[in-house]
């Protein structure tokens, strides 16, 4: 007698089998869609430093007010604009935090975490501001190493890392925190602190919680 259907033993050796597959494959799964929404953030702050730099070398060469948010009417430069050629707010509708840089439509999954900030000392003064994005965010973000730090690869976002950009820095600025190396910064950088650690940034105070300040 032919046997047209499968025995219990031989169902659970399936199921198992499949449950096994899948134990090993949602984890690679995970791995992939991190990276992904990793590079996804990496792609849209160098668009931004692109468009920065647009903005920049359009007011370096013009002596007039000039679209440079592209919303179709001239800017007044000398109030939307540093003294160094960059956006003091890269926000237009209010529709997204970088809109102003941005085509139409377009989202940067980044979200303003403070306002025009001001750090100065003996040698320098800059004014800044913080984003995270969807890697970065201190919530919903990339989880980072909490066994082996080394895993954490400079340059990479996770959920305790931030965005800086400056629209002015006048001197000579080199940024510092307990958990990263010191740096230098100059006016129309947008840049990825990535941090050390596991600490989460404080953005409700002005060290962050992280020592960040000045050298």
């Amino acid at each position: 007698m032919n046997r047209k259907a499968f025995t219990m033993i031989e169902l659970i050796f399936v199921i198992v089998i499949i449950g096994t597959l899948s134990a090993m494959a949602i984890p690679k799964f995970t791995g992939v869609k991190d990276q992904a929404v990793k590079a996804t953030e990496l792609s849209t702050a160098s668009a931004v430093a692109t468009a920065l730099e647009s903005v920049h070398s359009a007011w370096s060469i013009s002596e007039d007010d000039f679209d440079w948010d592209n919303d179709g009417a001239d800017d007044d430069i000398d109030t939307e604009l540093s003294s160094q050629g960059y956006p003091w707010d890269l926000n237009r509708t209010n529709r997204d935090p970088l809109d102003a840089l941005l085509k139409s439509g377009s989202k940067s999954g980044f979200v303003e975490q403070t306002d025009l900030l001001t750090l100065s000392n003996a040698n320098c003064s800059m004014r800044y501001r913080l984003y995270t994005a969807k890697a970065s965010d201190p919530v919903r973000g990339i989880k980072y190493p909490t066994r082996n730090s080394a895993r954490d690869v400079e340059g990479k976002p996770d959920r305790n890392d931030f965005w800086i950009y400056a629209p002015e820095v006048n001197g000579t600025c080199r940024i510092k925190s307990d958990h990263f190396a010191p740096r230098q910064i100059i006016a129309g950088d947008f840049l990825l602190l990535d941090l050390n650690g596991t600490l989460q940034p404080d953005f409700d105070v002005q060290d962050l919680g992280l020592g960040f300040g000045l050298i």
